[in-house]
């Protein structure tokens, strides 16, 4: 096939973009913890009712950036295992995740670039930073999508071309199989 390559690639690529953006997050919840919370003096349970979210919660960009990371790398490794364990059930769900995630990442994205502008009270000095390299990791895995979702075509394009070759393949030696000589022999 192809465009099992590019599909590899891509599965690969967005599996190190999931784990750089598993890497953002977790140094943006150590940044939180350890110093934004000790240098305010702000208890860990009180941390929502300053004005900004904590970033565990699903609910703050920072904090579902990490479910998203998860789940992205999950259909990456399933992406990886079928492409190269030849498994079409999983391949099916790692382009079907793809198509999904086009409209996820983008949506996901426009609203980083829009949090990335808004001031909340007591926000982390440092968030921005995270932000904004969220946001570009987040666009980068938009992009990917589109390109796995364009080999998804290429590789059904290739699939059934394959089908109907060893289709008249089969349908040829059939046709041959059936065929005997006469040898001289009177038919029955």
């Amino acid at each position: 096939m192809k465009s099992g390559g590019g599909a590899l690639m891509v599965a690969a690529a967005q599996l190190l973009i999931g784990l750089c953006i598993l890497g953002v997050y977790e140094g943006y919840k150590a940044y939180f913890y350890n110093t934004f919370l000790t240098e305010n003096d702000v208890a860990d349970d009180s941390a929502s009712t300053i004005g900004y979210a904590d970033p565990m919660d699903f609910r703050s960009p920072m904090g579902a950036s990490y479910y998203i990371s998860i789940v992205n790398n999950i259909f990456a490794i399933m992406g990886l295992a079928g492409i190269l364990q030849a498994q079409r059930e999983l391949i099916i769900g790692f382009f079907a995740y793809n198509a999904a995630q086009m409209v996820i990442s983008f949506h996901y994205f426009v609203d980083l670039c829009t949090d990335t502008g808004i001031k909340y009270i007591g926000e982390p000095s440092k968030l921005t930073a995270y932000e904004q390299a969220t946001t570009a990791l987040i666009f980068f895995n938009f992009v990917l999508s589109v390109c796995a979702t364009v080999f998804a075509v290429k590789s059904m394009d290739e699939i059934k071309t394959k089908q109907r070759e060893d289709y008249n393949r089969l349908s040829v030696l059939s046709d041959t199989l059936q065929y005997e000589p006469d040898n001289g022999r009177p038919a029955v």
